[in-house]
């Protein structure tokens, strides 16, 4: 009856537990300990509950899961845990006695035979660490990773006998495979007995003249006795050989560049060599992008770097170091030819990158292909993801817009300057243009002067934003604010020789601040920068111009 009880209550807190009823869960566990103290299961439950809970002293349930483990020593599940509850406390020491438990459970756990061993090394007690090791090796047999942890422990006892036999051991377990032999002379190198080695490594080169391991091991011995000679010519034929792989060209190439670091004189060797082996067809780019990286340490010129990067995009087209390395050469050089080609590549290859799809919209725009253009920013757009840079979609949208109104589609070009400023709000260059479109419509001129205002105080001395602020001052009929404002722009203490000198100062800047003039009545001034802007000569003013310095007023 007593048995039957507590299964019930048992139930009942375990689909507590599961429903995330802590409180309920808790209160039948402990009804369960009042029926029967010694159930192993409640009181497991119950401490593993309070930990999680953080109820009480963690002390407590530590010690109720301890409880568990002594009332129930052969369940492996609660030893694991507590062990685990140890270890993650790094109390390592705590852990040990139930580690060992659950391996003599489940004999076959090397996984916790490997925490143990790792515990015993980082703890000094060696022997033991070894022993475990043993015990590894029983269930999986022989390897390089237990041969080489036994001989590290055996040799940090300074028994090298032992270490040595260890290694020993391993090469009688597997004869046909002579890189273990390898292994065990370099062993013998590093000791110092190299006697030992070389006998090892005449004896592997007897059977196996073209064993990669054995040649790395014979360079290493010859750079370590300073044979020069020798390690070049080893290095050499592992370079040119044509049976090796790239990647371990690029590994002896690195090591040269290593030495070409601490030794200057090996430059002139070091780029000798780089092109000999890149005179050969390339399977991939790694060792192009190893000598760009080379020259970008050594501070060679950015053209040169540049035309490795043109390599290894004959390579491997799509490859996004090389794409993005040449965009940043051809950007400062305004080449936007090949930025377009660039980007296309980077669109091709890269489609969820939306800096290819911007910078080659950008470079169609310059080059004055304005569909194209349109066309690249809503391409990637549509395929833009949740990851792309809010700024970026932001200004997409805002050179969209602007394109939009410039084929004379104004409906579209707000809307996208709308979306532009959904990503961005403070889309300074966004909020200038949306709103001196408005102003050219006399539409929403509040709004627009909102949003000009936004940008003179973010950018006070900026005239591009000054001017279109002043100017829809001026389409509001606030002629002497307007005026303020244009005085910021165009100067008017300035000679007509400085302000035909101001670089920004383009022309149609000029004719705002001839109109605004002349609504003030000072059509004297208004006429000056008229003529002014007509010497600009840059293709920004209204064909209206010539009529306003006829007629001295302003024509819409």
């Amino acid at each position: 009856m007593g048995q039957t009880k507590f299964d019930y209550f048992y139930l009942e807190a375990e689909k507590s537990r599961l429903a995330g009823d802590y409180a309920s869960a808790l209160e039948l566990y402990q009804h369960c300990l009042d029926i029967n103290p010694k159930a192993a299961e409640a009181v497991y439950n119950l401490g593993l509950m309070k930990l999680f809970l953080r109820q009480d002293s963690l002390e407590i349930g530590i010690d109720m899961l301890k409880e568990a483990c002594t009332i129930d020593s052969c369940n492996p599940w609660y030893l694991e845990t507590l062990a685990s509850i140890y270890l993650n406390a790094r109390k390592t020491s705590d852990a040990v006695p139930y580690l060992e438990k659950l391996t003599k459970l489940q004999t076959k756990r090397t996984d916790v035979l490997s925490q143990l061993a790792s515990i015993y090394r980082n703890d000094g007690h060696t022997d033991k660490a070894i022993d475990v090791l043993n015990r590894i090796e029983i269930q999986e047999g022989k390897s390089v990773q237990l041969s080489m942890e036994k001989f590290t422990l055996y040799m940090s006892k300074e028994e090298e006998d032992s270490a040595f036999m260890e290694l020993q051991s391993l090469c009688d377990e597997y004869p046909h495979d002579l890189n273990y032999r390898v292994i065990m002379a370099n062993q013998y190198q590093q000791a110092g007995h190299t006697e030992e080695a070389m006998e090892i490594y005449n004896d592997v080169r007897q059977k196996d003249a073209h064993n990669l391991n054995l040649m790395l091991a014979m360079m290493n011995y010859y750079r370590t006795t300073k044979d020069n000679d020798r390690f070049v010519h080893l290095r050499d034929s592992l370079l040119y050989d044509e049976a090796n792989t790239n990647e371990l060209r690029v590994a002896l190439m690195r090591d040269y560049i290593d030495e070409t670091i601490q030794d200057s004189t090996k430059v002139d060797g070091l780029l000798q060599t780089f092109d000999s082996l890149l005179a050969r067809p390339q399977k991939d780019a790694q060792l192009l992008m190893l000598k760009a990286a080379y020259l970008t340490y050594a501070k060679a010129s950015d053209d040169k770097v540049a035309d490795l990067m043109k390599q290894v995009l004959e390579v491997e087209p799509g490859n996004q170091m090389a794409l993005s390395q040449l965009l940043q050469y051809y950007a400062p050089k305004n080449d936007f030819a090949a930025i377009e080609d660039i980007c296309r590549k980077g669109v091709n290859y890269h489609p969820d990158e939306l800096a290819y799809a911007y910078y080659l919209g950008l470079s169609l725009y310059q080059q004055d292909k304005r569909k194209e253009a349109s066309e690249a920013f809503l391409q990637g757009l549509r395929t833009k993801t949740e990851e792309a840079r809010p700024s970026l979609v932001s200004d997409m949208y805002s050179i969209l817009g602007d394109l939009y109104y410039q084929e004379d589609r104004p409906l579209e070009a707000f809307a996208a300057y709308d979306s532009a400023l959904v990503y961005k709000d403070d889309n300074i260059s966004c909020l200038n243009n949306y709103a001196y479109y408005l102003s050219l419509r006399n539409e929403q001129l509040d709004k627009a002067e909102e949003m000009s205002y936004r940008t003179i105080k973010a950018e006070p001395d900026n005239i591009t934003y000054l001017d279109t602020y002043a100017w829809i001052l001026f389409m509001k009929k606030d002629f002497t604010n307007a005026r303020i404002y244009m005085d910021r722009v165009v100067n008017p203490f300035f000679t007509d020789d400085e302000l035909l000198e101001v670089e920004d100062l383009q022309g149609n800047l000029l004719e705002h601040a001839g109109d605004i003039y002349v609504e003030c009545g000072s059509v004297d001034v208004a006429l000056r920068y008229w003529n002014l802007a007509l010497k600009k000569n840059d293709g920004t003013c209204t064909p209206q111009i010539k009529k306003k310095i006829k007629k001295k007023k302003y024509i819409k």
